[in-house]
């Protein structure tokens, strides 16, 4: 009896370790090489669940991932260096559907950190560095520095 119950405790704590691990790797990146994304225009996003302009900007970002995910790609980072369950945890109360990075990638780009939010970084399709842009942007001024037509709805 007490070993069925071990088993059904294992069991329950390895389907949750897996849920979490899967839908974690969704939305969270622990690893990044700006190589991963050569032939896509890159858009890295420095934001904060403290930063109201961040917030208004999450939803055009959420939406220009989605509908131009052919194109480019969308990755985020949290100012405040968050990690693991308390990033994970943040990321699902904004609503942010893009993924993001765990580490901080501006020593891998040789970036300086940014000192005002939001900060967005445009990577060119060759992983270039194309813009640095400060303050809350819209999708369809994303869109037109990247020189990507919208589409049609």
């Amino acid at each position: 009896m007490l070993k069925n119950k071990i088993y059904k405790s294992l069991s329950l704590i390895t389907l949750i370790f897996f849920f979490v691990l899967i839908f974690k790797n969704n939305h969270i990146d622990t690893s990044f090489s700006i190589n991963n994304y050569k032939g896509k225009w890159l858009i890295i996003n420095y934001w904060a669940e403290w930063c109201l302009p961040c917030i208004k900007e999450i939803s055009e970002l959420n939406k220009l991932n989605a509908e131009y995910n052919d194109k480019l790609k969308v990755l985020g980072v949290n100012f405040d260096r968050l990690t693991g369950n308390e990033l994970f945890n943040i990321i699902n109360k904004m609503g942010i559907s893009f993924e993001n990075l765990e580490n901080d990638p501006s020593s891998i780009l040789k970036l300086s950190r940014p000192t005002a939010l939001p900060t967005t970084y445009i990577f060119n399709k060759d992983g270039n560095l194309s813009f640095k842009l400060v303050g809350p942007q819209t999708m369809e001024s994303l869109l037109k520095r990247m020189k990507i037509e919208k589409n049609s709805d």
